[in-house]
């Protein structure tokens, strides 16, 4: 299971805080769509036979787009789609990370984890913030906070929470005002730049939320939470969001996760959206895995909430894994966006990462991908493949 604890790629630095998140991809190309992709299972799971994980930049693939000038957020800004990906302030000062990712997306990824907002109790850090506010106010982008509560990983450090089976020896209402306090402060600071907040962050994960959910229980602390986040940004997007896997979005943790939505819902939690990652790999995903992306379509409307795809990336696949990589990542990125863009109650798009050098699948503690080039740009932030199945679906628009 991937696992966003990967996120503790973030450091502090820049004026004092460095954020270290990460992901992104590969070169230029395109190609028209085969009838395949539609359904997912020929073109998802190429055949393995005579594969090799060249550099996309010499595959065959190379020739460029029509329009070099056209952009994303050019396309998903006439329909008030969101395509986004996260900021990474070890980044910020490199030109390129910059020109790219305000040319190309409408939505950023504000890291927020309560280790760096609140690192004393009632001491709030807001310098990552105000950074990613003033560029985000400079290039016309929204912000989304992630994620005001997640795991035993991401916590205050004055809570005392890792390594101790007492959880520092909070009562649940101690714990609770902590919990409003600590998101109504983060949240109003964020005032209308941040357009939505991730609230929690998957909560049907192995072990849940850690201590949170020990103290506060699973729909107590998502109820909390939401209702605190309410409270300080009335009119903003508010996010439950979770990981289904790396083959798919295995329909098991998709049923538990809404049967979660539905009762936190019926205890007064105002979740507008969730937010599906795919943190998917090319030589595992299954046949049927465009199927489940429709069933989890489904169960969102049926649980009356929005959806967006909250993480994407697509790890090629060993070297000899998969035939053709690079088209493979096209038409599996095309084809989720496809999917969505198809689906009116699916409303955004966003990347874990804009450039292959940056992925975390490199970074994290466990399973570390060395080899990975899972996102839309190369290192050098040219266009992929990848790429060019977004903007293709885009161009397409909804229907």
């Amino acid at each position: 299971m991937i696992r966003k604890f990967a996120l503790s790629l973030m450091s502090l630095s820049l004026a004092g805080l460095l954020v270290n998140v990460a992901c992104a991809a590969n070169p230029k190309t395109v190609r028209s769509t085969p009838a395949s992709v539609s359904n997912g299972a020929e073109s998802a799971n190429p055949s393995s036979s005579g594969g090799s994980a060249m550099d996309p930049k010499d595959d065959k693939h190379s020739a460029k787009m029509d329009d070099a000038n056209a952009t994303l957020r050019g396309f998903a800004d006439k329909y008030d789609f969101m395509v986004g990906s996260v900021f990474q302030h070890r980044f910020f000062d490199d030109p390129g990370f910059q020109k790219t990712f305000s040319k190309e997306f409408n939505w950023g990824v504000s890291i927020v984890f309560p280790q760096f907002t609140e690192p004393e109790r009632g001491r709030f850090e807001f310098r990552a913030m105000d950074a990613d506010m003033a560029f985000a106010r400079q290039h016309d982008i929204k912000l989304m906070g992630h994620a005001l509560i997640y795991r035993n990983n991401n916590p205050m450090p004055w809570l005392h929470f890792q390594g101790d089976p007492r959880c520092g020896g909070w009562s649940e209402s101690e714990l609770s005002r902590i919990l409003h306090d600590h998101i109504v402060g983060v949240v109003r600071h964020g005032g209308d730049t941040y357009g939505a907040w991730e609230v929690v962050n998957e909560p049907t994960a192995q072990g849940g939320n850690g201590c949170w959910s020990r103290i506060l229980g699973t729909e107590g602390l998502i109820v909390k939470a939401f209702k605190a986040a309410r409270e300080a940004a009335p009119d903003k997007i508010l996010i439950l969001n979770d990981t289904f896997g790396q083959e798919g979005v295995n329909r098991e943790r998709v049923d538990s996760f809404f049967e979660l939505v539905d009762r936190c819902k019926s205890q007064g939690a105002p979740i507008d959206m969730v937010g599906v990652e795919m943190h998917l790999q090319a030589h595992r995903l299954k046949p049927n895995w465009v199927d489940e992306f429709h069933y989890y379509l489904a169960r969102a409307r049926k649980s009356g909430v929005k959806v967006f795809v909250s993480e994407m990336d697509l790890y090629q696949g060993p070297q000899g894994s998969v035939s053709d990589p690079w088209e493979t990542q096209r038409q599996v990125f095309y084809t989720v966006v496809r999917t969505c863009l198809d689906d009116s109650n699916c409303k955004g798009f966003f990347t874990w990462g804009i450039a292959d050098k940056m992925t975390w699948l490199r970074d994290r503690p466990n399973d570390v991908l060395s080899d990975a080039k899972p996102l839309l740009f190369d290192d050098d932030y040219s266009r992929k493949p990848a790429y060019y199945g977004v903007q293709q679906a885009l161009r397409e628009g909804r229907r």
